[in-house]
């Protein structure tokens, strides 16, 4: 038991270091991600001040006379070492930058490079941080949250400076980053499959386990004391004057054949535990007659049960015969019945209403118990589920019978449906269509 907490506790702290390398992982992407994104934003907005200067050089009458020697390249829009220069130059003739033909310039590059996002551009003081013109309509020259890219110089004494703000990048990031995002996403889903399954499974082994206790006491005590009392009762025949007293010795039989009730009760049990780990069940289609079978279990449970059971019953028709498997459907009726006694108080009414219809077999088995709560309505189909039923010590049981109910059903092609409130009883009805032919079925309805 300490080893498995240790497995336990051991899979939780894998689980959740996986989850954590994953955060780190996006993260790291997403700055990686960011720093390319500016690195672009870098490169675009250079080449675009490069093309404005180009077209303020066009159209200023100067030569390499009047600001010294420049090396121009219009081809490719570099002009090299001497950029800041012509930049300085025309800054003192007041042939400022055109922050309007930049921002065109810009904008076009972008759309090229499809990255199309809002963005503002700046002439600023890099030393104070003072902006000096904007393109934001709002004046402001700052936003926050905005991606920021380099500040090229525009004078030669470091006074004046573009610079590029790219508005709400992350959604620019995040598009970049979409298979990364997608392949994280699929790793947490992954994750979050394993943890609900590990959960589920844990969950589902400690109810075997206390399956197995339960097992081994209904083995341990509801075995041990009919078979005693079988035993004593046999020594007891062997009695020459218990032979000669017939009344003491019908009683003594009769108790011996009521601890053999409970043994098959018992066995019936331990058949259902086996049954239920059986994926599916095959059926053995042989003419059932149903009336005769339901009329042997009420004869079974009445002597077998210790409460005071009231049994009423309904046949359409009066004689029922209908192709089943037999053992199957004995079986699931017997739970029904079972269940309908354990979950009642000490005086049960119990309505078995049988009816053959145009489409099928209808059975349905009504009590007057606790009920069954609108939650474990979901729930009490599946395997080892027994809902509220677990409190109450009188009704004892493995959380298996309306698992197998359901696969007896099934395995008929048919549906078991529920319906109950608690504290008003419940009512299962199992619905079995034809499925021999039309010529079995209207034998099976004029019978």
């Amino acid at each position: 038991m300490k080893s498995l907490k240790q497995i336990h506790l051991l899979t939780y702290f894998a689980i959740g270091v996986t989850i954590l390398l994953q955060g780190v992982w996006i993260n790291n992407a997403y700055r990686l991600t960011q720093k390319q994104l500016q690195a672009q934003i870098n490169d675009i907005f250079s080449l675009s001040v490069n093309r404005e200067l180009i077209i303020r050089a066009e159209t200023d009458f100067t030569t390499n006379e009047d600001i010294g020697t420049v090396e121009q390249d219009y081809e490719t829009g570099s002009f090299g070492s001497p950029q800041l220069l012509l930049q300085d130059f025309f800054a003192k003739k007041n042939h400022l930058i055109s922050l309007h033909t930049l921002d065109t310039i810009f904008h076009s590059e972008i759309t090229l490079q499809k990255l199309q996002r809002e963005f503002i551009i700046n002439r600023l003081n890099p030393k104070t941080g003072e902006v000096l013109e904007t393109t934001n309509p709002k004046r402001e020259g700052r936003l926050r949250g905005a991606l920021e890219s380099e500040i090229i110089p525009i004078r030669m004494d470091g006074s004046e400076g573009v610079q590029v703000l790219l508005i709400s990048p992350y959604r620019t990031v995040f598009r970049q980053m979409l298979l990364v995002l997608f392949l994280s996403l699929l790793l947490i889903l992954f994750v979050g499959y394993a943890l609900f399954y590990l959960f589920r499974s844990f969950r589902n082994e400690r109810k075997l386990r206390q399956l197995q206790t339960d097992f081994s006491h209904a083995l341990t005590h509801n075995m041990a004391t009919p078979l005693q009392t079988i035993y004593q009762v046999n020594a007891m025949m062997k009695n020459d004057h218990l032979v000669v007293d017939s009344e003491k010795r019908n009683k003594y039989v009769e108790l011996a054949q009521q601890q053999i009730l409970n043994l098959q009760a018992l066995t019936d049990r331990i058949l259902t535990v086996a049954r239920a780990e059986q994926s599916s069940l095959s059926t053995d289609l042989k003419p059932v007659d149903v009336t005769h079978l339901i009329r042997d279990l009420i004869e079974k449970f009445s002597v077998q049960v210790k409460k005071k059971v009231h049994f009423t019953t309904h046949f359409t028709p009066d004689h029922i015969v209908f192709d089943a498997d037999v053992t199957l459907l004995h079986n699931a009726i017997s739970n029904l019945i079972d269940n309908a006694i354990k979950y009642s108080g000490e005086s049960v009414e119990i309505e078995i209403i049988c009816q053959l219809k145009e489409n099928g077999l209808y059975i349905s088995v009504k009590d007057n118990g606790y009920g069954i709560s609108t939650a474990d309505q979901h729930i009490i189909f599946r395997k080892f589920e027994r809902g509220k039923a677990v409190g109450r010590k009188e009704a004892t049981g493995f959380g298996l019978g309306l698992s197998y109910v359901k696969s007896v059903a099934e395995a008929h092609l048919g549906t078991v449906n529920l319906f109950s409130k608690v504290g008003e009883g419940t009512l299962f009805e199992l619905f079995f269509p034809y499925q021999t032919g039309k010529q079995n079925k209207s034998n099976n309805v004029e019978s």
